[in-house]
């Protein structure tokens, strides 16, 4: 009589997906993530395109806004600023924005936002609608939450991308910046194609992809110079952790994203005479952001400082038609002077307005609301999703750092902590412009923290089941 044949081992147990299937099937559910954001921002879009153009008043009476761009109703700083910038690039003009034409002085806006625009124009050979310029943020938006969502399978687990994504593809700030030519949007995608190649880098030790990414803070300083520091910072992280064995590594991420500037700068010095760096407006915002009549707990938006200018300065620097008599750039370094000697006088106030403002950039819910979610656009809605937003982005930073020894991790939590740095010398605005990048970050730590603790548990079960080896 024969004995029965031992049953399969894998009798009796649930089928596990192979890892190759289960790759597929998140890349699957990621990209219907990253579409349906994608949809939201075309819809709030087609909201954006319904509002009739403004009246040709005030500075749009000044300047040619020409078809198809005399569609929609653009902000001050989209036309004046960027659109302007490119259009008149485009055209033969040079790469000089309609703000000098129409306000004070001449004025260097960060260039990023208008190098994009320049560069729809050129390939299409053409100046094309505004629906196209919108709706090629909307996929670049889509694209940023795609990207989230692999930078935190990679860290973390597919549950933590999965998050990560769907935060990026339906939170309201996001939704709203996808539809305004301002430097927003495209900043956020650089942000994390940074972060993407800085975890990397720090992983495999690549010096390629190192360069790679260092050239990328660069481009993100060249659309917004919230990050300055980053750089210098993350080179010193790296140096100490290594013992000094990453220095070529350091030494890329300290110079690279200043050299990538370096073609910029010798360009406005060619132009104007000026070491610009970026854009020439720091000064007047440092000011604005802290001078000694601030209380910051009172007043946390810059659109609250605009009485802030010193009367001296404004009456010996504007002619009697309320011209400036110097460029924007010597206008700027005057009130940036007269910071710096405000915060040596007095550092008290300094400092605590400087630790209010930290506070702020998270406490503070701007106005609202701004989502393309209909049913869900109310002031309400928004104060809570900004109040879960920042509460459970903060226990999963707690969550994440408990279960994580991860280099490229911590890397993240550093840029986070530069970016909270540097938003406390400068201030908020209502419309949340400057906080933005802030919920990115929070939105990255909820889903790494969550999906720390899932997969914990996870493996917590699995010993169990298995029982003492």
């Amino acid at each position: 009589m024969t004995s029965p044949s031992p049953a399969p081992a894998s009798e009796g147990r649930p089928s596990v997906a192979s890892p190759s299937k289960r790759s597929k099937i998140f890349i699957a559910l990621l990209l219907l993530i990253s579409i349906f954001g994608v949809f939201l921002r075309l819809s709030f879009i087609e909201v954006r395109m319904a509002e009739p153009p403004p009246r040709r008043g005030g500075w749009r009476s000044k300047v040619a806004i020409e078809a198809p761009l005399n569609k929609v109703a653009w902000l001050h700083d989209e036309q004046l600023y960027y659109l302007s910038t490119a259009l008149n690039s485009f055209e033969g003009r040079g790469f000089f924005p309609d703000y000098n034409t129409v306000r004070d002085g001449i004025y260097v806006p960060p260039p990023g936002e208008s190098i994009f625009l320049l560069g729809v124009f050129t390939l299409a050979r053409r100046v094309v609608e505004p629906r196209t310029l919108l709706g090629l943020q909307a996929l670049i938006s889509g694209l940023t939450a795609l990207l989230a969502g692999l930078l935190c399978r990679r860290l973390v687990s597919s549950a933590a991308g999965l998050m990560a994504a769907t935060l990026l593809a339906v939170h309201p700030d996001f939704i709203f910046h996808s539809a305004y030519l301002m430097t927003e949007n495209n900043y956020l995608f650089i942000l994390v194609v940074f972060l993407s190649l800085l975890t990397r880098a720090i992983e495999t030790s690549s010096l390629p992809t190192t360069a790679v990414a260092a050239f990328c803070l660069g481009l993100l300083h060249l659309q917004r110079i919230n990050a300055a520091p980053a750089g210098v910072i993350l080179a010193a992280f790296w140096l100490l952790q290594s013992r000094g064995r990453a220095w070529k590594h350091a030494l890329l991420l300290g110079a690279v994203p200043f050299l990538v500037l370096v073609p910029w700068l010798f360009r406005n010095l060619a132009t104007y005479g000026e070491p610009i760096w970026v854009n020439s407006n720091a000064g007047v915002h440092l000011w604005l952001a802290n001078h000694p009549g601030l209380d910051a707990a009172v007043t946390p938006y810059i659109e609250d400082q605009r009485g802030a200018l010193i009367p001296e300065i404004e009456a010996a620097l504007h002619d009697e038609n309320g011209r400036l008599r110097v460029t924007y750039y010597e206008y700027s370094r005057i009130y940036e002077q007269k910071m710096w000697e405000y915060a040596r006088a007095q550092p008290l106030h300094f400092l605590r307005n400087c630790a209010v403002k930290f506070v702020n950039q998270f406490a503070r819910v701007q106005t609202g609301p701004r989502v393309a979610w209909r049913r869900w656009n109310s002031e309400e809605t928004y104060t809570v999703i900004q109040r879960a937003v920042l509460v459970l982005g903060l226990l999963g930073l707690v969550a994440f750092l408990a279960r994580s020894r991860s280099l490229g991790g911590l890397a993240v939590v550093l840029m986070f902590l530069v970016f909270s740095a540097t938003g406390s010398i400068s201030i908020l605005s209502i419309d949340g412009r400057y906080g933005v990048h802030l919920k990115l970050f929070l939105a990255l730590f909820f889903s790494l923290g969550a999906g720390s603790l899932l997969r914990w548990f996870s493996a917590g079960r699995v010993r169990g089941r298995l029982g003492p080896s």
